[in-house]
């Protein structure tokens, strides 16, 4: 029989435990870690007061903090459906839900994407145009972005910031299997896991230095047409498991409450500051996240303050699109100088990018991924309903007629 814990657990975007409140401060994390990445990938650090200019400088080390906030949230919604064995309605029903969370929209941008291409290139190898694809082996690329499984080491991302999605996706094929070990077995096995997962993560940091790519720090692995990225989100997403086995424990609950998340903020701050490198703040990725799934004071209300927490709920929309949405935002800063002062024209093009990405992105969230979620997940829910093995129901008048039989 399939396990439903955690079947009403997500609601919509937003992280909650099954049959408790939302965990606000989670879905208001993801939302700044979203940011940061936009930024980071929109304009120089240059351009920013001197505070932020070292946070937007490191903004790929938000991805991490996606990956150890999905491991986190993958333990707490879904994790005991394999405590005792891996069933394969089980798996069935933890694929198909993030199927349901991740494909309506990728699918639908990615397939825009490439109508476009075709109908107004006729082709998928266009460069610097605005919307259009740009993919060097057209055939592979297409069909791995399709089945997400572009950053297996296989080919380009179609829309870039999508690598993280396809190495997220791997790791959920990971997750029936290891998640018993790492939550639910003797403490050992989480050290040796843990183990395993620094690893993986130290691993990632070292090989950026060999690929022939640039990277603005160790951990700035993207492309996965090597095994980097996938790496490097498989040791995010296991040490974020480890982080909620951490959250189960009551001393840990007590610490994560008793100023865990702002020692955190503050050593990721210093970190910056003195341009430590990546493996250095990593640590604290883990720390935030336990002290916000704690939600206790005044940093747990300050991330579920109502605009964080709904930027986290359209999160993952403007993580996909915000690319594209870049090309046009550079498109304006090079040509609005020539009748404005660039400062304002820089304030305009700011203005109009964060105004338009909620905007489409909430057109996307509401129209797109809400309703494709629940067209998938209700397959998948009957998906794994015919799996589950039938019970033959044998009456107790039945049973007496056989033994007689003998």
């Amino acid at each position: 029989m399939v396990d439903t814990t955690g079947r009403n657990a997500i609601r919509e975007d937003r992280i909650t435990t099954a049959g408790k409140d939302e965990i606000d401060a989670l879905t208001g994390i993801r939302g700044v870690a979203a940011v940061i990445v936009i930024a980071y990938h929109t304009y120089p650090a240059r351009d920013f007061p001197l505070g932020l200019s070292h946070l937007v400088a490191r903004g790929y080390l938000a991805v991490d903090v996606f990956f150890v906030l999905s491991g986190f949230v993958m333990a707490l919604n879904y994790g005991k459906m394999f405590r005792e064995r891996v069933r394969l309605p089980s798996v069935v029903t933890f694929l198909l839900r993030r199927v349901a969370r991740l494909y309506p929209l990728y699918i639908t941008f990615f397939a825009l994407r490439l109508l476009y291409s075709l109908a107004v290139y006729d082709s998928v190898q266009v460069d610097r145009a605005w919307f259009a694809l740009n993919l060097p082996h057209p055939v592979r690329d297409v069909i791995a972005n399709i089945f997400m499984i572009q950053s297996w080491g296989v080919a380009k991302a179609a829309t870039s910031p999508t690598w993280s999605i396809s190495t997220e996706w791997g790791a959920y094929f990971f997750f029936p299997f290891i998640v018993a070990l790492i939550l639910f077995r003797r403490p050992l096995y989480a050290f040796l896991a843990l183990a395993g997962a620094v690893g993986l993560v130290l691993l990632a940091s070292c090989l950026t230095s060999f690929d022939g790519m640039h990277h603005n720090g160790a951990l700035d692995a993207y492309d996965g047409r090597t095994l980097i990225p996938l790496l490097r989100c498989l040791g995010g997403f296991a040490i974020g498991l480890l982080t909620y086995r951490l959250y189960t424990w009551e001393p840990a609950r007590r610490l994560a409450g008793a100023g865990l998340g702002w020692a955190s903020l503050a050593w990721i701050a210093v970190a910056l500051v003195l341009h430590l490198p990546d493996q250095a703040i990593y640590p604290a990725f883990p720390a935030l996240v336990l002290a916000l799934a704690c939600d206790r004071g005044l940093l747990a209300r300050i991330f579920s303050w109502k605009p964080i927490f709904e930027l986290g709920v359209l999160s993952y929309t403007i993580y996909v699109i915000h690319n594209v949405w870049i090309g046009l935002v550079h498109w304006q800063i090079g040509h609005l100088p020539s009748t404005m002062p660039t400062l304002v024209a820089q304030t305009m093009s700011a203005v109009f990018l964060i105004v338009s990405l909620l905007v489409v992105g909430y057109g996307l969230h509401r129209w797109v991924e809400v309703p494709g979620r629940r067209i998938v997940r209700r397959a998948g829910d009957r998906a794994a309903q015919w799996l589950r093995p039938r019970v033959l129901r044998v009456s107790s008048v039945q049973i007496e007629e056989a033994k007689r039989s003998f």
